[in-house]
């Protein structure tokens, strides 16, 4: 937003977040993707531990890996896998791991499903998150 006054009226004009772009656009291009690397890979090995912990007495890996994963989860927002299973995960006692480790446990299971490793850990904020789209099937 900016101010503009001209013929001695002032108004407030909308400016488009990213320059040349506007709308949907500039919001596309202001996420990324799992492909260039949302997570480390000593996060995704301290995510496998809390995955046989946690998970896989309910869960076997293959229930979170192939065309069943991603068929649910690609090109949704990375926001909505962490929210979906730091509110209803582990079964027997939904929310009871730290924000920490469940960004751990989706860090593994990014790993599981062939997603690269990237220089920076994954983190538990909802701003960040919602700005990494789920993207594991090659373009």
């Amino acid at each position: 937003m900016r101010l503009l006054f001209a013929g001695g009226i002032l108004a407030l004009v909308a400016q488009p977040s990213l320059p040349g772009k506007a709308g949907p656009e500039a919001i596309a291009d202001s996420v990324r993707s799992t492909r260039s690397g949302a997570y480390t890979a000593v996060q995704a090995g301290l995510g496998k531990e809390l995955y046989l912990l946690n998970c896989v007495s309910c869960h076997s890996a293959i229930s979170h890996t192939g065309p069943a994963f991603v068929a649910k989860w690609e090109g949704r927002l990375l926001w909505e896998l962490y929210r979906f299973v730091s509110e209803s995960m582990p079964k027997s006692e939904p929310g009871s791991l730290s924000p920490s480790e469940y960004s751990k446990v989706l860090a593994y299971v990014l790993r599981m499903n062939g997603a690269p490793v990237g220089p920076d850990e994954l983190i538990p904020d909802s701003t960040v998150l919602k700005q990494i789209r789920i993207e594991l099937q090659p373009r």
